[in-house]
């Protein structure tokens, strides 16, 4: 499923207030207003609108928020299942993005239901909350998070918007007033990424508004990102050497890439003085997330022990404005990882790693300047129920690793995970995606019941061969 790896309506009334039920806040009044589309390819046959809600649901006659809303009806003659809600991941990426997907490969998504777009409260069209001088320098060798930068950012947002009520907790309410507004009695849940951290906590506050889910490189609200960054791309990377060494190709134009890592290490101040190591192992932590630019990394690395980074610059090098709210993103991580963990432990643990406590200690350092998200009194209390869902993971995931996938399974009687052979935290370039997966996944959306998948066929996807030399000048 390209789009999310990045994802027929029931016309019925909104259902009574929820005011009563534990830790549900009720939506009463939301609206949809329609609006022309601004994506031309959505002119026709596409709905597009808004849905407004309280920047602080605690206050009267405060700042709204217009929720930017996108249904693709079904293709199909007699839609007969709930609308499907798609969640996207980052925090800060805007889920309307996959429009492209399900007006191409994600057709057969739309035969039996309505797909439905939201973009969460700070991304896309819903306020963005935009940090330009943070997003310019995504792609860079500067290190992340500048005080300056993140000084601006807030400043930046001072005028639009309160970082504080950004939270997950805020989007979740957000969905459920897009879903009372559209009077969909029950709805389906496909998530990725931290979009699993929000449909997991839909489903503990709402159980009986969710008939099925789909989490795709599952983050549970106590998984708190990025505190298992180092751990889980060093596995990721180990993981990823070894299948090096198992692959004819690989092995004899690169017979060490874990040595030639280490010496690309040692020689970087000689080969470039301004990317330091701990730079070069984010962006190859980043690379992680893509089995296309997974396959990249031992030539990289074998290159970089000889003192040539061409290739780590054409791998890491950006192409075009980065996708993230990056103040979304601050102000999510600040309030639901950085205020609730136990920092040091993670610390710890991540120096432990090549990629070390980078990540952390810059992300710590911005929240100390930042306006970190409220967070719920039940943020952390553990999802669990009778909800049908799907657990997807990579089983080379640099950031969601398969056992918090087995954790989640163990929590859901009605669930089953499934773990895709050679695959990062998303699945693009691996062969299979439109004849294996999204068939499974559809299936599931049709069935609700995962006993009745038959997940033989994705042992047949397969990632693209190793990068093992320089590519010709274009």
């Amino acid at each position: 499923m390209s789009a999310i790896l990045s994802l027929a309506a029931l016309l019925l009334l909104a259902q009574p207030s929820d005011a009563g039920q534990t830790g549900a806040i009720a939506n009463p009044g939301a609206a949809f207003t329609a609006h022309p589309c601004r994506d031309e390819r959505l002119r026709e046959g596409a709905r597009c609108g808004s849905v407004s809600v309280p920047e602080d649901r605690g206050a009267t006659g405060g700042r709204t928020i217009a929720l930017n809303v996108v249904i693709l009806p079904s293709t199909g003659p007699n839609p007969d299942l709930p609308p499907q809600y798609d969640l996207e991941g980052g925090p800060g990426l805007a889920v309307t993005a996959s429009v492209a997907f399900y007006l191409s490969d994600g057709a057969a998504y739309r035969e039996r239901r309505d797909i439905v777009l939201v973009d969460q409260r700070g991304t896309g069209a819903s306020n963005r909350l935009t940090c330009s001088a943070l997003e310019s320098l995504e792609a860079s060798s500067d290190e992340m998070f500048p005080p300056a930068a993140v000084e601006q950012c807030r400043a930046e947002l001072s005028g639009h918007a309160n970082p504080t009520y950004y939270g997950t907790r805020a989007a979740v309410e957000d969905l459920d007033a897009v879903r009372a507004a559209l009077g969909h009695e029950r709805i389906d849940l496909v998530a990725l990424s931290y979009g699993t951290t929000v449909a997991l906590r839909y489903i503990a506050t709402y159980p009986e508004r969710v008939r099925t889910a789909i989490l795709m490189g599952a983050a549970p609200p106590d998984a708190m990102p990025p505190r298992h960054h180092g751990p889980a791309a060093e596995r990721a990377l180990g993981l990823l050497f070894a299948a090096c060494a198992a692959d004819e190709a690989c092995r004899t134009a690169i017979p060490d890439p874990s040595g030639d890592l280490d010496a690309a290490l040692r020689r970087l101040g000689a080969t470039r003085a301004t990317l330091s190591p701990q730079v070069f192992m984010e962006r190859i932590r980043g690379l992680l997330y893509q089995p296309g630019s997974a396959r990249r990394i031992p030539w990289i690395v074998h290159r970089a022990a000889a003192g040539d980074l061409g290739p780590f610059d054409s791998a890491t090098r950006s192409s075009g404005p980065s996708p993230f709210a990056l103040g979304v993103y601050l102000s999510i991580t600040c309030g639901e990882s950085f205020a609730l963990m136990d920092y040091e432990p993670a610390a710890a643990a991540a120096r432990e790693t090549r990629f070390g406590d980078y990540r952390l200690r810059r992300q710590r350092d911005a929240c100390r300047q930042f306006p970190a998200s409220q967070t719920a009194p039940d943020h952390l209390s553990p999802a669990s129920g009778g909800t049908a869902i799907l657990i997807v993971s990579g089983e080379l995931d640099p950031v969601t690793p398969p056992e918090w996938g087995d954790a989640l399974a163990r929590a859901f009687p009605r669930s089953r995970h499934l773990v895709i052979p050679n695959s990062g935290h998303v699945f693009e370039g691996l062969s299979g995606i439109d004849t294996c997966l999204d068939p499974l996944m559809i299936r599931f959306l049709e069935t609700a019941d995962p006993e009745s998948l038959d997940p033989a066929c994705l042992a047949r996807m397969a990632p693209p061969s190793f990068v093992v030399s320089q590519p010709p000048p274009q």
